[in-house]
């Protein structure tokens, strides 16, 4: 087997699993096999208006597929509380399904992810957070964002009888 054939049958796909948000998007990937590569968060705080905060989502985004190259997108399912924050929540959900329109998109309710993690569907971020951190320490998540990320990742392999490596 020539160079360039084993470099494309040992072509890496990745499995992304997103918590969404205008504010703090977190990420975690992962190899689809289960190895876990890194989490990060998309901060837009900074930015004034929704548009330079979705753009700079879109561009990070644009960024990862070209470096990590998705097989699957694993997102925790948006929700209505407040109007407003649900609309522009939703506006993150449609770029995102845009950017990775090429590659399968799994939808996860907070509510099962939080009960495949923890046992108990309506508990904290922090308790979720905490139950990742016992069983794989090594991990180290600059916020809740990229907790809630990780763990939905974790729901899909968990579904997928996958190990996190």
């Amino acid at each position: 087997m020539s160079k360039n054939n084993e470099s494309i049958n040992t072509f890496k796909k990745y499995v992304y699993a997103l918590d969404l948000s205008l504010n703090s998007t977190g990420i975690a990937l992962f190899i689809t096999d289960g190895q876990f590569i890194k989490t990060l968060t998309i901060d837009t705080r900074k930015e004034k208006e929704t548009k330079f905060k979705l753009k700079k989502i879109g561009k990070t985004f644009l960024e990862l597929i070209e470096k990590y190259p998705p097989k699957l997108v694993a997102i925790e399912q948006g929700f209505s509380r407040f109007n407003k924050s649900t609309q522009a929540i939703f506006r993150v959900h449609g770029i995102t399904n845009y950017l990775f329109c090429d590659y399968e998109q799994i939808y996860y309710p907070s509510s099962s992810v939080k009960k495949i993690i923890t046992g108990k569907g309506n508990v904290s971020k922090k308790i979720v957070q905490e139950c990742l951190l016992n069983k794989h320490p090594h991990i180290k998540f600059k916020n809740f964002d990229e907790s809630d990320a990780f763990a939905v990742g974790k729901t899909y392999f968990i579904e997928k009888g996958i190990k996190i490596k």
